[in-house]
């Protein structure tokens, strides 16, 4: 036996020690010559014994019974299986008003089904219980607990809709649930504290009515967890342990997943509510550790361990974790069961879950409305100022502008206007767009099941600091790529700057010939940085909020928003020489743009064939002529302006 298939064994016995649902259909397709097939037989005894030890044994030294418990009314662990196929071929039938769709899993004591409801009109999955059950003195029992199930009415808790008895077999039906397991999601690696609290609230929203109505639940564990695809909600499924709390002869079984059970059940003392909610602080504690706090090897050695008080603490294996969130695990895994929270309402509420009650709040006045929009025209206006001058400063270097018609602060604030303008403009047509898009996408809501599965699984892969990395690089990338697109524009900038005879240079790309692909750019620019501003405001909160390291992500936020500033930024740069209308003059009865002003003086730049160059000119000079026209600095002159 080669390293691999020692290794998928040792899987398949971890996977029985840990309850977990195993496919024995499948494993079963080995040639009838592979000496495995003799070892997976024993681990399939192996695997029954165990169930029945986890959901009908009183006592794990006595010889386990056929009995089943009474309250083996609602364990569904199977019905997962509709995430990844049909374990047998189809089987159709009928039970009463079911008709019977397909097997989809087996238990110990019965059949899990995909019926249909013909009298609601909906699917549901069913579970049969062997006909032998039927003959036992338990069916009446097993039928009137059923019932009272039927009675937990919540969002989080898998709903039983009835039980009945058809064609000698005793059958009960419930929610049939499309979705994943947590220890299915934490295959995928360990979750954020955020998410985890999230998941905790709603399992004690879930254990609360379950409480509320009398029953224990006895097997809270990351397998008998579901999130469901639509909507993410959590589930608590899997009623197999569970039991009345009217019952205390028989609470006093060793029932449920040893990795889960409290301390004083090894004693053998009464299960209670307070055993749930140990149950829960294992269930938070394994989501981020992948681990749990109290390991053993048997029975006898997690006895021990809890004996000892061997366990790990939160805060040695994750020490990142927030200090609420590991002071609420550590309370609801206190071996003093006095100590752990008295209710599930109680562990909701340290979670985070109840907003503390409030008188309402007073209407905001107007100077408190007034603050939001100050410091959004705060933040506008300094945008404004610094694309201002960065614009201004790029020209006059350009242009080689004498310090003395420098533009002033109060000019940085108009050129920024001037070129923020646009951006302004396509970035609420995007943003129309986009919000035409998600109109469309939310009435293709319904029909985009599996895509949105697909989209979910893969964001829930991804590390979030990983995520806001692609975010941040894609980005980059596009900003490089349309910074590429205009190379001609600005190495024009760059000649007209630095050569000394500017006349011989080629600046068509400035003029009318250039506008076509300076528009474009503008246009991707502005939507591109629209987008980032989006993930930025939007996306990157959520993110961190997931994130195991919040700072990587909040530096990655910084990142965009510099990325964002250099787009705006590169698009604004070469306006004054493209765009911006200028005074154009006759002096010495040649065209000539004013670049710049005085008190008494201007300054005007010669674009013409010839020596380009610039020159300062008295305004009340004789030769100058002035309010010809407004052009753009590098559009042909008209060729009658000369003889003006």
């Amino acid at each position: 036996m080669d390293e691999d298939e020692e290794d998928s064994l040792d899987k398949l016995a971890a996977e029985i020690a840990d309850g977990r649902s195993i496919d024995w259909q499948e494993i079963a397709q080995l040639p009838e010559d592979d000496p495995r097939r003799r070892f997976l037989h024993h681990l399939r005894i192996v695997a029954d014994i165990a169930e029945h030890h986890r959901t009908a044994v009183d006592d794990p030294s006595e010889n386990v019974t056929t009995e089943p418990d009474p309250g083996q009314l609602a364990r569904i662990g199977h019905v997962r299986a509709l995430s990844t196929g049909v374990v047998e071929g189809q089987s159709v039938g009928r039970w009463g008003h079911l008709i019977l769709r397909r097997r989809i899993g087996a238990g110990a004591f019965g059949e899990v089904f995909h019926a249909h409801d013909v009298w609601l009109d909906h699917p549901v999955a069913l579970k049969l219980l062997k006909p032998e059950i039927a003959k036992s003195d338990f069916s009446a029992r097993i039928l009137h607990e059923a019932r009272r199930l039927a009675r937990v009415r919540h969002p989080n808790v898998v709903n039983v809709h009835g039980a009945d008895m058809h064609d000698g077999r005793i059958g009960f039906w419930m929610d049939l649930v499309e979705g994943e397991t947590l220890s299915e999601l934490l295959a995928r690696g360990r979750l954020s504290p955020d998410e985890t609290s999230h998941i905790g609230r709603e399992v004690c929203l879930a254990l609360a009515a379950v409480h509320g109505a009398n029953l224990i639940h006895r097997d809270v564990k990351a397998q008998n967890v579901m999130r469901a695809y639509n909507g993410g909600r959590i589930i608590l499924m899997d009623f197999g342990a569970g039991e009345f709390m009217d019952r205390p002869s028989a609470s006093r079984r060793l029932s449920g997943t040893p990795l889960y059970l409290a301390p004083e059940l090894f004693e053998r003392a009464t299960a209670s509510i307070k055993t749930d909610i140990y149950a829960a602080g294992v269930l938070l504690f394994h989501l981020v550790t992948g681990a749990f706090p109290v390991t053993g090897s048997s029975m006898d050695a997690l006895a021990e361990a809890h004996r000892r008080g061997d366990r790990k603490r939160l805060r040695d294996v994750r020490p990142d974790l927030p200090d609420n969130f590991v002071t609420v695990v550590e309370r609801a895994l206190d071996p003093d069961a006095t100590r752990r929270f008295a209710s599930a309402g109680e562990m909701h509420a340290a979670l985070g879950g109840d907003e503390p009650r409030q008188r309402p709040a007073p209407a905001p006045s107007f100077w408190a409305r007034l603050v939001p929009v100050v410091w959004a025209a705060g933040i506008v206006l300094a945008a404004a100022g610094v694309i201002g001058l960065l614009e201004a400063r790029f020209f006059e270097s350009g242009l080689r502008i004498e310090p003395a018609f420098t533009a002033s602060i109060a000019d940085y604030f108009t050129v920024g206007r001037r070129a923020l303008l646009p951006v302004a403009i396509v970035w609420t047509l995007t943003a129309a767009a986009i919000a035409t898009l998600a109109g469309l996408v939310a009435l293709a809501r319904p029909y985009s099941g599996p895509l949105r599965r697909r989209l979910s699984a893969l964001n829930e892969q991804l590390d979030p600091a990983v995520q806001a990395g692609l975010i941040v690089c894609a980005g980059a990338l596009a900003f490089a790529a349309l910074t590429w697109t205009i190379y001609d524009v600005y190495y024009a900038l760059t000649a007209l700057a630095l050569d000394p005879r500017p006349d011989l240079l080629d600046l068509s790309v400035l003029g009318p010939d250039g506008r076509p692909i300076h528009r474009r750019h503008a246009v991707l620019s502005a939507i591109l940085s629209f987008l980032l501003v989006l993930a930025i405001w939007f996306w990157f909160p959520r993110l961190e909020k997931r994130a195991s390291e919040p700072s990587l992500v909040r530096a990655l936020k910084w990142a965009a928003i510099v990325v964002a500033f250099l787009i705006i930024v590169i698009h604004a740069g070469p306006r004054p020489f493209i765009w911006d209308a200028r005074e154009v003059v006759l002096f010495k009865n040649q065209p000539a743009f004013v670049i710049g002003s005085s008190d008494d003086e201007l300054l005007l730049f010669k674009p013409g064939k010839g020596e380009r160059r610039s020159e300062r000119v008295r305004t009340d000079s004789s030769d100058l002529r002035r309010n010809v026209t407004q052009r753009a600095l590098f559009d042909a002159l008209p060729s009658d302006l000369n003889a003006k």
